[in-house]
């Protein structure tokens, strides 16, 4: 019995130690899309939404091309639509990321469409911790280890440095991704029958809008996605735009719109291609200039 325990706490023991250096090898962001934003330091600036932001928002072209007005890079703090829809819980996380203010001009994009302010989506508890900036980040290993956001095995998303979601997954045909997009707004369809525009969700971010602006500058703004998504956001939040813009001029921030440009690709009708991401980083850096300008 006792030489069956030794093997037994043997055999965990080297288990434990290989898991352990797969997971120090293995690049921390190829570790899902939450643990790589939770052990970065705390930020200045951040990029907030779902995952729509995450990959089509670029920190690095905005910092280089707004470096004149914004010396404080962008950080994108965005996640996948159960995490981080506007909610009590993504706020707090939101605010906890935040280094303290220093003094110089901070910015913060806050992405918003229907789906970011669906109210009846289950909220998850990846981001209730203590720290959301903290490496290693022991309490989101010890709590979510189970979740399966950890493969030792290769995949096509990579979160960078300033937190961007990268894909380089690329569907071997045009019919492939046209199956892709077809999967995809059939998922969105279903939960368009139970949509409901949440006033809770409404009210937390325009409370975050009102916390972030005593540190900078802040914008928000639409993304443009595919035309079969808007048609889809159109039909179950008619008046979306009509309640973002009075949120905005209740602040006075700028609301920027770019849904009327179908024109950009997506990977799967709701996500911009890293390449068309990068495009429309480019033009959100141009729109935010002109706003800067207007305001002298």
């Amino acid at each position: 019995m006792k030489r069956f325990l030794l093997l037994t706490l043997s055999m965990l023991a080297v288990c434990l130690l290989l898991l352990a250096v797969c997971f120090i090898m293995l690049p921390v962001g190829r570790i899902g899309d939450i643990y790589p934003r939770i052990v970065t330091p705390r930020q200045q600036s951040l990029v907030l939404g779902t995952s729509r932001a995450a990959q089509a928002i670029n920190p690095a072209i905005l910092d280089s091309t707004l470096a004149d007005i914004y010396s404080p890079g962008i950080y994108n703090f965005s996640f996948h639509i159960d995490l981080s829809t506007y909610n009590e819980q993504y706020a707090r996380a939101t605010r906890l990321k935040l280094a303290p203010s220093d003094g110089q001009r901070n910015w913060f994009i806050l992405t918003v469409d229907p789906w970011a302010m669906k109210g009846d989506l289950e909220e998850t508890n990846e981001l209730r911790l203590r720290s959301v900036s903290r490496r290693p980040n022991l309490e989101f290993l010890c709590k979510h280890f189970q979740r399966g956001w950890f493969s030792p095995l290769p995949t096509h998303c990579y979160i960078n440095e300033r937190g961007r979601t990268e894909i380089d997954y690329k569907p071997q045909s045009e019919r492939d991704r046209q199956r892709h997009i077809a999967q995809k707004m059939t998922t969105y369809e279903q939960m368009a029958q139970s949509y409901a525009y949440s006033e809770a969700s409404e009210l937390v971010l325009d409370s975050l809008i009102a916390d972030l602006l005593s540190r900078g500058d802040v914008y928000l703004v639409r993304i443009p996605t595919s035309g079969a998504m808007l048609r889809i956001e159109n039909r179950v939040c008619p008046d979306f735009n009509e309640r973002m813009t009075r949120l905005a001029r209740r602040h006075n921030v700028s609301y920027l719109d770019f849904t009327a440009d179908t024109t950009f690709v997506t990977n799967d009708g709701n996500h911009l291609i890293q390449t068309e991401g990068n495009r429309f980083s480019h033009l959100l850096a141009r729109a935010i200039r002109g706003v800067v300008q207007s305001d002298k």
